[in-house]
């Protein structure tokens, strides 16, 4: 994808809004205003932020206050009002919007006189690169992230089984909530935030996304996906291991065996250049060679049944996607590579790691221990 040019106009709160957070190395909860042209770039902010943003934002950013565009009070608290007299300081007819803006600022902007295009895909394409910086504070995250699954595999190892196959810990019921409060509580002491997190048990694992509830067995997969969110930058990490307390069944044996040896073979096919459709299908393959054909459509399909990865960023879920798609890697790539498997009568079992593409290969992001049998 090209940039863009022209002016470009972002309004949103940077800590909803990636797109601002990467402009401007600013985060906050309030809405701001984001205008760039022909090498300037302006936002605008709430008085009481003012400060913290002259602190924060990159090089080059000018920080403006609703007062410096607008003397009206009134007008001061709406910000088709800002960006209105942001166009005036910066001669602009015509502005470029994402496709998330808001449709009743561009229907103001319009009855106004402003043309507004909406950007065909993303503003800024060169996010999905990662530079240095970058790449430490994903780093850290994804280190969190191993941590947490350190605290939490010691967890289930402490864990006896019960007669009737619960597990027991310190006289209580080990439970999905209590894994994923260890896990939480892990991320926060390495200043990130957990959203989502997963521990889902026995059959609750064969739906990719259940966050899992109630007790945990002995013999059965557990599905555990940590994915961090910094608090100091706003970028993510993102982890899965399945795990048995205790012996695992031949089933469940074979089919980690199987997703293990498909992220092998889609990581043996990462490359920059390389193109993703060939990734996805060695994942596959690898699957359907150890017996795992994917069944069935939508709800009640079974088997490898979502992509073997994503980007990781200032979103969890970013470009580029490693799918039946088009599309070629880049080095500076960060992805995911998480085949997985999912049958309602046995379970779930995904394993994910994080890894960067480099020019001839790649390497991990950080490195944890591929826990099964514990």
């Amino acid at each position: 994808m090209k940039k863009l040019t022209g002016p470009l106009l972002i309004a949103g709160s940077p800590e909803k809004v990636p797109d601002l957070l990467y402009a401007t190395g600013f985060s906050a909860v309030d809405p701001v205003v984001y205008l760039q042209d022909r090498g300037r770039r302006w936002l605008v902010v709430p008085l009481l932020e003012a400060g913290r943003a002259r602190r924060q934002a990159k090089k080059g950013v000018e920080i403006l206050i609703p007062a410096e565009l607008v003397r009206r009070r009134s007008a001061q608290r709406r910000r088709d009002q800002w960006i209105l007299a942001l166009l005036r300081r910066a001669r602009a007819r015509r502005v470029t919007v994402p496709g998330y803006f808001p449709v009743d600022l561009v229907r103001r902007l319009e009855r106004r006189g402003i043309r507004v295009r909406v950007a065909p895909g993303s503003v800024f394409p060169e996010r999905e690169v990662k530079d240095a910086a970058e790449l430490r504070r994903l780093r850290l995250a994804q280190r969190a992230a191993i941590r947490a699954m350190r605290r939490a595999v010691g967890l289930l190892r402490r864990a006896r089984a019960r007669a009737d196959g619960l597990l027991e810990l310190e006289g209580r019921v080990l439970t999905s909530e209590r894994v994923r409060h260890e896990i939480d509580t892990t991320l926060l002491e390495h200043d990130c935030i957990a959203t989502e997190t997963i521990a889902a048990g026995g059959t609750q694992g064969a739906d990719p996304h259940e966050r899992g509830r109630g007790p945990l067995r002995a013999g059965e997969p557990i599905v555990i996906d940590i994915f961090p969110r910094r608090r100091a930058d706003g970028y993510w990490g993102d982890l899965t291991r399945t795990v048995v307390r205790g012996q695992a069944s031949p089933a469940v044996r074979k089919m980690h065996e199987a997703v293990r040896r498909a992220q092998r073979a889609a990581l043996r096919g990462i490359r920059a250049g390389a193109a993703v459709a060939p990734i996805h299908r060695a994942a596959q393959r690898a699957l359907e060679a150890a017996g795992f054909a994917t069944a069935g459509r939508g709800a009640e399909a079974e088997g490898f049944i979502h992509n073997t990865g994503h980007g990781v960023g200032l979103e969890i879920h970013e470009g580029p996607i490693v799918g039946d798609a088009p599309g070629r890697l880049r080095a500076g790539h960060v992805i995911t590579v998480e085949p997985g498997l999912y049958y309602r009568r046995h379970g779930g079992v995904r394993i994910e790691d994080t890894i960067v593409v480099t020019a001839k290969g790649s390497r991990p992001l950080a490195r944890c221990p591929d826990y099964f049998e514990l």
